[in-house]
């Protein structure tokens, strides 16, 4: 394919991919989501100047789209055979713009290539909430981590375009994980017990020909995501951190991310509704009507294993407001609920600061709270959903057992984080984004020797 060689052929391919009746003005600030707002590359931008000066001259430039990458099977895109860069152009002053609104999540309008080739008009912006976004700044509004991760949507201003066959695309920064694959060994990890889980890999983020550095790459899991895993059952309720155990129904509808504009969240009031009014005697047969307690069993197996510091049996708590975090549940059926796991860096790490006892002990005082991290958490054995597991850890045990003598022994593990090394190795040698801890080679290290621990401990919380 023909590489692009000059900045006038760059600018005619970019304003071609732009929707008719954009301008070519100098924008001083950036879109917000939904749509072209003033000063950005919709309708209303304002000012006269040239391409030259609103695109950067040193870039590679976009090769003519490519139907196929728009169609093609997701898989594809995770099992790339190398790591794939995604070029991400837009003016410089709508890029200084996003950074300096970053939390507001708000997207603005970016031309993206795809391993060179065009894809078109995409959504951008920053993402991560308090975890990894909020966190990232000061009181002063000053950025104090070294970059943000991002998210793509690629139909925000193209109804229809897609990029092997996905909406959106979500790009982690890692900034608390050096060796970048902890998320990755976490979600195969919940596969290959069974546990429906996002993809994750790994790509390249260029923005104006500069460099990002290394992105994990974590499917969306949205309405695609349902479809592909549930394909006679495509389009049920998506919920994200809702937990039965919720008191409010508005709670409900704003987890809610598929079927919005019905937002039917009868099913899961019902669901909840019969748990927190279920006798204690009776939590366990009340729960099993609407979950699979063995692939439950499985999730916390896994979960244990990793272990998952800021996962499902964690309940932050500010003395109002109390939740765990990092999860989905699908309505499959009125009477099925699956949990999916989500946000997986948190993990394969042993943190004595936790104070919690462990979901499978219930504390003498239940309004107890512990340190977890900068706040607060409530015993996970006071939740009702656990109180249930408790009733019978058997299956629990035996998932667990499963797990060490499979997926999760020694050799396995090791096998996977040396080929997921040396898989990345180039492009983080490459990477200018400096570690946070230590460096690739002592992370890696590090994830391999933690190993025998975490092994360890699953087998000591096993123990009757």
């Amino acid at each position: 394919m023909k590489q692009l060689s000059s900045i006038s052929t760059i600018v005619t391919v970019i304003l071609l991919a732009l929707p008719v009746g954009c301008d070519t003005g100098a924008p001083d600030r950036g879109l917000t989501d939904g749509g072209a707002a003033a000063g950005g590359l919709g309708e209303d931008a304002g000012g006269e100047t040239d391409g030259a000066a609103r695109w950067p001259v040193e870039v590679s430039g976009c090769d003519a789209p490519d139907p196929e990458i728009a169609k093609a099977d997701a898989q594809q895109l995770f099992d790339y055979p190398h790591v794939p860069t995604f070029d991400l152009y837009l003016p410089p002053a709508d890029w200084e713009h996003l950074k300096a609104t970053a939390t507001e999540e708000q997207y603005t309008q970016a031309q993206l290539c795809f391993e060179g080739r065009l894809v078109g008009t995409v959504g951008l912006r920053f993402k991560g909430y308090y975890g990894s976004l909020y966190n990232c700044f000061d009181d002063q509004g000053n950025m104090t981590c070294p970059r943000l991760s991002m998210k793509i949507r690629f139909d925000e201003y193209e109804g229809e375009q897609r990029l092997y066959g996905l909406k959106r695309l979500n790009f982690h920064a890692y900034y608390y994980d050096d060796s970048r694959m902890k998320e990755r060994l976490a979600y195969d990890l919940f596969r290959s017990m069974g546990i429906v889980a996002p993809r994750a890999a790994w790509a390249v983020l260029r923005v104006n020909g500069e460099s990002q550095g290394l992105y994990g790459m974590v499917e969306q899991v949205d309405g695609r995501f349902t479809a592909d895993r549930w394909p006679d059952t495509p389009d049920g309720n998506l919920y994200k951190e809702v937990w039965p155990t919720i008191e409010r129904a508005d709670g409900i509808v704003e987890g809610l991310k598929t079927n919005e504009d019905v937002a039917d969240v009868s099913a899961f009031v019902a669901f909840s509704d019969a748990f927190r009014s279920a006798d204690e005697a009776d939590l366990r047969s009340v729960l099993r009507q609407y979950v699979d307690l063995d692939y439950l069993a499985r999730y916390m197996a896994v979960d244990d294993a990793l272990p998952n510091y800021d996962g499902i049996s964690y309940f932050w708590t500010d003395g109002v407001y109390t939740n765990s975090h990092n999860f989905y549940f699908y309505e499959q059926a009125p009477d099925n609920f699956v949990l999916i796991p989500w946000d997986l860096e948190s993990t394969f790490w042993i943190d004595s600061d936790h104070a919690a006892p462990h979901w499978t002990v219930i504390p003498d005082d239940c309004s107890t709270t512990y340190p977890y991290w900068e706040g607060l958490a409530l015993a996970p054995a006071c939740d009702r959903v656990f109180q249930a597991l408790i009733a019978d850890l058997e299956p629990w045990r035996a998932a667990c057992r499963a797990l060490l003598d499979g997926p999760f022994t020694e050799q396995a593990m090791v096998d996977a984080i040396d080929r997921h090394a040396a898989f990345i190795e180039e492009e983080v040698r490459a990477d200018h984004t400096p570690t946070t801890y230590s460096s690739f080679d002592s992370a890696v290290d590090g994830l391999r020797s933690v190993v025998p621990e975490l092994r360890a401990r699953l087998e000591a919380l096993m123990q009757p």
